[in-house]
């Protein structure tokens, strides 16, 4: 077995492996091998497209977008992603990634640049309010409709009225007051006012018009 196919075969359940968890799995078995030997390696791998670097360091077995967020843990998918996920939205849109890394830009290039993601810093007091949720073939953490409102706020991200309808509905308002809790009263008071303007309109069926 050549040193790909160990790689291949070690990751094959992983959504994302780095540099690092590599170096691990093989210098158990290959007690002298070298960080030079490593790089090479997968470097010949991506070239061949047995692997994929989504960013520098960090590589999957396939190229798919809805992987991106794994090279950015802890993260969820939120924002425009997390309504597309639970098919509240009927548009395609960037990955949304919400993660308490570091990150110097709020747009990502991922494969080499063949796609973009979006990504967000998140405080670690505002990393809450998530759960995992199949899609196509995968799990994925994805933010619960009322942490998704919440960051839209907090992103300012700005939708077309009628595009909040399906979230509006899935709102528990004990749910959404306990998750602002650690936001500070502007938030608060933002969000508390928007979802008893329209959530009532939302469950109605008239949150029809544009703002």
């Amino acid at each position: 077995m050549t040193l790909a196919d160990e790689i291949t075969d070690s990751f094959r359940t992983f959504r994302a492996f780095t540099f690092k968890d590599v170096h691990m799995v093989l210098a158990e078995k290959h007690k002298r091998i070298s960080d030079k030997t490593i790089q090479v390696t997968l470097s010949r791998m991506a070239r061949r497209k047995r692997i994929y670097p989504i960013i520098k360091g960090v590589f999957s077995l396939e190229r798919r977008d809805d992987i991106a967020g794994f090279a950015f843990t802890p993260f969820y998918y939120g924002g425009l992603a997390a309504l597309m996920i639970r098919d509240m939205i009927d548009d395609q849109v960037r990955m949304e990634i919400m993660t308490t890394r570091r990150v110097k830009r709020s747009f990502v290039g991922v494969y080499n640049g063949v796609s973009m993601v979006v990504v967000h810093h998140l405080p670690k007091k505002y990393y809450f309010g998530f759960n995992d949720m199949r899609y196509g073939n995968i799990t994925v953490p994805v933010s619960s409709p009322e942490k998704t409102l919440i960051d839209l706020f907090y992103y300012k991200e700005r939708l077309s009225l009628q595009d909040y309808t399906e979230v509006l509905k899935s709102i528990k308002i004990g749910t959404l007051r306990k998750y602002l809790r650690p936001y500070n009263k502007r938030t608060k008071k933002m969000v508390m006012k928007f979802v008893r303007t329209y959530g009532p309109l939302a469950k109605s069926g008239k949150l029809s018009s544009p703002y």
